[in-house]
C-alpha cells in the first residue's frame, strides 16, 4: 500500500509505503496513516498492489478505509444541523391543531383504498378527522369499503355524489365538511407515513403562523421504493416551472376557503392552481424534509405512467399562465418534459447589458466572443479588464470575433491584481442596466441564453440568475452552489450536460443559495449590495449571492441557458478564501435551505445520504 502525490509538472513523490502480510494471529488488521501533503501537490493517489511472495502469504485483499483530507489551518467545523425534532406521540393535547385529511374517491383498487384509509387511522397523532367523498364510484366493492370505514371510527365522515363531478368539486365538498384548522390532501390510492400528521402538527405548534406545509415523498411499486423526492425549502421560482411541493401538502383551511377552494377548470392540476393562488396571498410556507407521503404506482396512475393523464399537464400550464397574469408578469409558458414548464419572460430589446470579464490571458477569448453576436438580445456591450501589456491583443481578439469596436471597453488591470478585483473594477466601469459577470470566457451554446438570464434577473426579488456553464469537454462545470455546511458545494459538477433525469434540475429553473462562474444581475441591485468583495478571490460571486439572500432576495439557475468555457481552467482550492467565507457567514447561513439535508454533503449530485 502506498500514498503518492504528483506536482503540476507530473513529478511523483511517494510519501508512505507499507507491506502487509496475511498470516497468524499477530497479522496486522490495518494501519493508521497520516501524511502531510507538500504545498505543490496537484494529485493524490492511494494505491493497493498485490505482492507476490515466496511464502505464499501475501494479502488477497486490502482496502483504504475512510480516507479524508484535512486542513490543519481550518477553523473548527460547524456543528451538524439536525432534522427538526418530533413531538411526543399523542392522541390529543391542549393547543394542538386539528387536521382534516381530505380524500376524494372514484373507483380506486379496493385494497389500495383500504390501505390509504388505514394509514390515517394508524397515525401516531390523534387530532384528525377524515373526510371521504365518494365521487360517483360505480364499483360496489369501493362503496362497501367506504361505508365499512365510516362505521368504524367517529372521526371518519363520508359524503357521496351520485354522479362524478370531478376532483375539484369532490375536494371542495370535503372542505365544506372539514372542521380542522388545516387540511391535508391524500389521494385515494396513496398512503401517509405513520407519523406524518405528528410531524406536521409539531411544525404548526412551533410556527402557528404557517399557511402551508409540504413534505418529502417517495414513489412505491409493489411496496418497493423506486424514487425518493427530496425537496428544497420554499422555492417560488422553481414552483412556477415545476409543481415540486406536491405531497404531502397541508394548508390553512380558512385561507383555502377564502381563495374559493379548488377550481374545476384546472382538474388534474387543481392543486397547482390552488397553491399558486395561495402564494399570491402568503409566503408563510414551510418544508419538512422527511418522506411522509408514499405515492403508489399502479395501472392508470401518474406515478406509474407520466403520460396517463395528459390533460393534467395542460391544466398545470394554464394554471401557471393564469398566475403570471394575476401578478403582472409578462411571460410565455411552454411545455418541457412531462410535469415541467419553461417560463420565458418578455425582455425589451432596448434593455442594456454589459458583458464583464477579467482575464489574465486572452486564450479562448476569440472562441467565446464569436458566439456573443449570435444570441438574440441586441443591446449589449463588453467591458474587459486585462493586464496593460495585453490590452491591444484583447481588443483584437474581440474585433476578430466580429464585435464592433464601439461595443468594447478595455481597461488595464494592475500587475499582480487578482482577477476578482479586476472583475469588480470592470463592473464599475460600465453604465448598462444589467451586468453579466463572467469569471471565465465562455461561448453561448443555446441561442437565447442572454435573454433567458436577463428575463430572470430583471424580476423583482431576484438578485442574480446563473446559467449552466459547461467545461470544454461538455461536462457541467457550474450549475449553482449549495452551502450545506458553510463550504461551497458545486451542484452537478462533472455530470454530463444532459440532466433531464435529475428530478427536473436539468430543465426546470431552480432556486439556489449562490452562483459561481457566470451570473446576471441588475446594476442597481449590484450597487445596493456593494458590488464584489475581492477578498474572496474566486469565491467573490458566491459572497455576492449570500449578501443578496441575506437581504431577502433570491438566486436562480436557468438550466436551459447554457454556455461552454473556452479559456484555461484556473480553478484552485483557495483554502484561506474558503475559510474566510465560511467564517463570515457561519451565523447567517448555518444550513442551505435549497439543499435537502438528506442529500450527501460531500458531493453535489443530489444523492441521498442513505436509502430513505
Amino acid at each position: 500500500m502506498s500514498v503518492t502525490v504528483a506536482d503540476a509538472s507530473g513529478e511523483r513523490l511517494t510519501l508512505w509505503t507499507c507491506t502487509l502480510h496475511a498470516g497468524g494471529r499477530d497479522s496486522p488488521r490495518g494501519a493508521a496513516v497520516e501524511c502531510r501533503l507538500p504545498g505543490g501537490a496537484a494529485a493524490l493517489q492511494l494505491a493497493v498492489e498485490r505482492e507476490d511472495s515466496a511464502r505464499g502469504t501475501s494479502l488477497e485483499r486490502a482496502i483504504w478505509a475512510s480516507p479524508a483530507l484535512t486542513d490543519p489551518g481550518a477553523p473548527l467545523p460547524l456543528p451538524p444541523i439536525p432534522l427538526p425534532p418530533c413531538a411526543p406521540a399523542t392522541r390529543a393535547s391542549r393547543g394542538t391543531p386539528l387536521i382534516s385529511v381530505l380524500v376524494p374517491v372514484h373507483d380506486p383498487p379496493v385494497g389500495m383504498l383500504d390501505e390509504a384509509i388505514a394509514s390515517v387511522t394508524a397515525q401516531t397523532f390523534g387530532e384528525w378527522d377524515l373526510c371521504l367523498v365518494d365521487d360517483g364510484s360505480s364499483d360496489p366493492g369501493v362503496i362497501a369499503a367506504l361505508e365499512r370505514h365510516a362505521r368504524s371510527d367517529p372521526r371518519i365522515k363520508l359524503m357521496r355524489n351520485d354522479t362524478p363531478r370531478g376532483i375539484s368539486e369532490a375536494t371542495n365538498t370535503a372542505i365544506a365538511h372539514a372542521t380542522g384548522d388545516y387540511i391535508a390532501l391524500l389521494d385515494h390510492d396513496d398512503t401517509l407515513a405513520h407519523d406524518a400528521l405528528e410531524h406536521v402538527a409539531h411544525r404548526i405548534a412551533a410556527q402557528p403562523e404557517l399557511d402551508m406545509i409540504y413534505t418529502d415523498e417517495d414513489t412505491l411499486v409493489d411496496g418497493r421504493q423506486v424514487l425518493a423526492h427530496l425537496k428544497p425549502g420554499w422555492s417560488p421560482d422553481t414552483l412556477r416551472t415545476n409543481g415540486y411541493t406536491c405531497h404531502l401538502g397541508v394548508y390553512r383551511r380558512t385561507l383555502v376557503q377564502e381563495l374559493g377552494g379548488f377550481r374545476s377548470d384546472f382538474d388534474g392540476s387543481q392543486d397547482v392552481d390552488m397553491i399558486l393562488r395561495l402564494t399570491e396571498r402568503s409566503d408563510r410556507i414551510a418544508h419538512i424534509p422527511r418522506i411522509l407521503y408514499h405515492w403508489r404506482a399502479h395501472a392508470g396512475s401518474t406515478a406509474a405512467d407520466a403520460q396517463s393523464k395528459p390533460y393534467a399537464y395542460v391544466a398545470a400550464r394554464n394554471a401557471i399562465e393564469s398566475h403570471l397574469e394575476r401578478i403582472g408578469m409578462e411571460a410565455q409558458v411552454d411545455f418541457g418534459p412531462p410535469g415541467l414548464y419553461r417560463v420565458t419572460h418578455q425582455v425589451e430589446p432596448s434593455t442594456s447589458v454589459d458583458l464583464v470579464l477579467a482575464v489574465e490571458h486572452i486564450g479562448g477569448l476569440t472562441d467565446a466572443a464569436v458566439s456573443w453576436p449570435l444570441q438574440a438580445h441586441p443591446s449589449w456591450t463588453v467591458t474587459l479588464a486585462v493586464p496593460t501589456d495585453a490590452l491591444d491583443a484583447a481588443r483584437s481578439a474581440l474585433t476578430d470575433a466580429g464585435i464592433p469596436e464601439e461595443r468594447i471597453t478595455a481597461i488595464p488591470a494592475p500587475a499582480g491584481q487578482h482577477p476578482s478585483a479586476a472583475l469588480a473594477a470592470a463592473a464599475d466601469a460600465g453604465h448598462a442596466e444589467h451586468l453579466l459577470l463572467m469569471q471565465t470566457p465562455a461561448m453561448g451554446v443555446t441561442h437565447d441564453w442572454l435573454s433567458r438570464l436577463l428575463g430572470y434577473s430583471a424580476q423583482p426579488g431576484i438578485a442574480a440568475a446563473g446559467p449552466v456553464l459547461l467545461a470544454p469537454d461538455g461536462r457541467i462545470d457550474q450549475a449553482g452552489i449549495a452551502l450545506p455546511q458553510g463550504i461551497p458545494l458545486h451542484l452537478l459538477h462533472g455530470a454530463r450536460s444532459s440532466m433531464d433525469d435529475l428530478f427536473g434540475y436539468g430543465t426546470s429553473v431552480y432556486n439556489v443559495s449562490a452562483v459561481s462562474g457566470i451570473l446576471a444581475t441588475r446594476r442597481d441591485t449590484y450597487q445596493s449590495l456593494g458590488g464584489l468583495d475581492p477578498q474572496y478571490n474566486d469565491l467573490a460571486l458566491i459572497d455576492y449571492c449570500l449578501r443578496a439572500t441575506n437581504a431577502g432576495q433570491r438566486i436562480v439557475i436557468v438550466p436551459d441557458a447554457r454556455l461552454r468555457a473556452t479559456g484555461p481552467d484556473t480553478t484552485t482550492n483557495d483554502l484561506p478564501a474558503i475559510w474566510r467565507l465560511r467564517q463570515a457567514w457561519a451565523k447567517a447561513h448555518t444550513h442551505d435551505p435549497y439543499y435537502n439535508p438528506n442529500y450527501r454533503t460531500d458531493r453535489g449530485d443530489f444523492r441521498p445520504v442513505a436509502e430513505v
